[in-house]
């Protein structure tokens, strides 16, 4: 702002002193045009005679009586020129002699005063009864009025320079004590870079009516409201730390409760069928794989939280270990279940995520479908993708839950039940997978998975 300041009465200054610098050539010039018209009118009316009659020595006596009567003017040379051009008489005869030719820079010309000349020309025709007699011409000293104009120039230049500096000093000290509350509110706020924001002491505050005054108590205002804020974003922090802790765990006990039937339906085959090698062969299988499962999940947490990668690929026995898994469930709802999968050897897809989405859609399915309805699961792998497509005959997804599979960037835990279906949205989501929905009647989900070797973009849903 002081340097605004400066460049503005800088410009001011300018204007006016070149303002001034032209009114004062103005009136010099007239002045001096006056003062040479005075002195050319009693030049002329004494040299008239004398150049009427072309008498050298009465225009000689002429020249000499003027010479102390305008002594003001400052004339150097004086010429009387007859109308032929030759000199009748002058100030100076030895330089310019009876009947020589007038001088070049004699020539009538306009008046006109040159700014940093030091002589000009002045002229006068005279005639008698309208017949020109001849012309004066005279060199007058003007260095006076370039000093008075040089004089005035560096006066401008001081008084404005002087003017320029106080009021740019005026304006730093005005402009300094605007900014002070800006100033100290600039050092708090720099202050805040290294913790909260500092409210101002009441001892220090300025009257509430003046502006300094409101500036402040809306900066404390603001430090209140940013301190509440933090506080309730620290509660809301925590809300959040305990909401995941018991959302993990709530999956974690939803993943292991599915293979539970499974080992519990194989332990009551042992129970009842323990002196049937093949039965108990295939129960302790079913034990085993159940127990892997868990093992699985287990590990696949670890991996979560641990940050590691589950790299094993899904192959066709993790789908068909599903089906032990399912089979007890089915019968105690006294379900049918078609199961069929085309699937030789290994899909480059995390297997326990794949289990996990394959199982807990079965379980839906299973609960969804009354007593005696079909509950069916296709794996076919083509076009690089795996596919799991799961029916039901059951009422058909409800709204929300479709929203849950299909927003899987939206998707939250819902406030009762649906847990397998947003574990299935999270693991579909982190799978780059994409999910279409059918029905009602009965419900039909199909899910493609992509290679996750060839870096199969993720399809939108």
């Amino acid at each position: 702002m002081p340097l605004l300041i400066t460049l503005l009465m800088v410009g001011v200054a300018g204007a006016i002193s070149k303002l001034v610098l032209v009114r004062l050539e103005a009136v010099q010039a007239t002045h001096f045009e006056e003062l040479s018209d005075a002195y050319l009118d009693g030049l002329s009316t004494a040299l008239l005679p004398a150049m009427i009659r072309r008498d050298a020595w009465e225009a000689f006596d002429a020249l000499d009586r003027s010479r102390l009567r305008y002594q003001a003017v400052g004339a150097l040379r004086v010429l009387v020129v007859l109308p032929d051009g030759s000199v009748l008489a002058a100030s100076d005869p030895l330089r310019h002699p009876l009947g020589a030719a007038a001088p070049p820079e004699a020539a009538p010309a306009p008046l006109h005063l040159e700014p940093n000349a030091a002589t000009t020309w002045i002229h006068r025709a005279v005639s008698e009864g309208g017949v020109p007699v001849g012309r004066i011409a005279a060199e007058v000293d003007v260095t006076a009025l370039a000093i008075e104009r040089r004089a005035t120039l560096l006066a401008l230049v001081g008084v404005n320079a002087a003017l320029t500096l106080l009021f740019a000093l005026l304006g730093w000290l005005l402009v300094r004590r605007m900014l002070h509350p800006v100033l100290r509110l600039s050092e708090r706020l720099g202050q805040a870079a290294e913790g909260r924001l500092q409210p101002i002491a009441e001892a220090d505050m300025p009257p509430a009516d003046t502006e300094e005054g409101r500036a402040y108590r809306r900066y404390n205002a603001a430090a209140a409201a940013i301190a509440e804020r933090e506080a309730l974003l620290t509660r809301l922090a925590e809300e959040e730390r305990r909401a995941l802790v018991g959302r993990y765990a709530s999956a974690m006990a939803h993943e292991v409760n599915n293979p539970l039937g499974g080992l519990f339906n194989a332990v009551r085959m042992i129970q009842r069928h323990g002196d049937d090698p093949e039965r108990r062969q295939r129960a302790a299988s079913l034990l085993e794989r159940g127990l892997t499962g868990i093992h699985n999940v287990v590990r696949a947490s670890l991996i979560l939280w641990r940050g590691e990668a589950d790299a094993r690929p899904v192959s066709a026995a993790d789908i068909d270990d599903l089906r032990m898994l399912i089979e007890s469930e089915a019968r105690r709802r006294e379900l049918l279940l078609d199961w069929r999968h085309e699937m030789e050897g290994g899909f480059p897809a995390p297997a326990q995520m794949v289990r996990q989405v394959a199982l807990n859609l079965l379980l839906n399915a299973c609960a969804a479908s009354p007593p005696g309805g079909r509950v069916t699961l296709r794996a076919t792998v083509a076009a690089g993708a795996l596919t799991l497509e799961v029916s039901d005959e059951g009422p058909g997804l409800p709204a929300e839950a479709r929203g849950l599979l299909l927003d899987g960037q939206g998707a939250q835990v819902p406030r009762a039940g649906g847990l397998g279906l947003w574990t299935v949205a999270r693991l579909v989501r982190e799978l780059g997978a994409r999910v279409q929905l059918t029905g009602p009647p009965g419900s039909r989900i199909i899910i493609r998975i992509p290679d996750a070797e060839r870096g199969t973009p993720r399809l939108a849903a």
